[in-house]
């Protein structure tokens, strides 16, 4: 039963690093997540910026299309990144949970055989003594 408990506490501990790997990952995520979002934001900003492309010259205007074209592709681009990660980043959380779930499972576990052998060994020492306690009254009575 011992044997079990140090089995279970080195489960624990592997469930708490498999756990502070995913919590990394995780961040490591959500902060690639809020630089894609960031960036979004500024191509935005920089496509409201640019205003319209009637320029007096028409090669300017073609050339200002397509700059502003480029830059709304990009922006696009950016979105259907930030929407794929944003399912990655929502796959990542559930991990998380699932392996937090696990380790908790286990740690009550390990709080039951601990509590289990606790008792057993109270029983155990309960009787010793109550075994000491007979002999000394046979001897009383001898």
């Amino acid at each position: 039963m011992k044997q079990l408990q140090l089995n279970l506490r080195r489960l624990v501990d592997l469930r708490g690093r498999e756990l502070e790997r995913h919590q990394a990952d995780l961040a490591a995520k959500e902060q690639l997540r809020a630089r894609s979002a960031a960036a979004v934001q500024r191509l935005e900003a920089l496509n409201a910026q640019l205003g319209p492309t009637g320029a007096s010259a028409p090669s300017l205007a073609v050339n200002g299309a397509d700059y502003k074209q480029a830059v709304m592709q990009l922006a696009d681009q950016q979105r259907q990144h930030l929407a794929a990660h944003d399912a990655d980043v929502a796959t990542q959380r559930l991990v998380v949970l699932d392996v937090a779930r696990r380790q908790e499972a286990v740690g009550q576990l390990l709080d039951r055989v601990g509590a289990r052998l606790r008792i057993e060994d109270e029983r155990r020492e309960q009787r010793g003594q109550d075994e000491l306690a007979g002999q000394v009254w046979q001897r009383g009575r001898a």
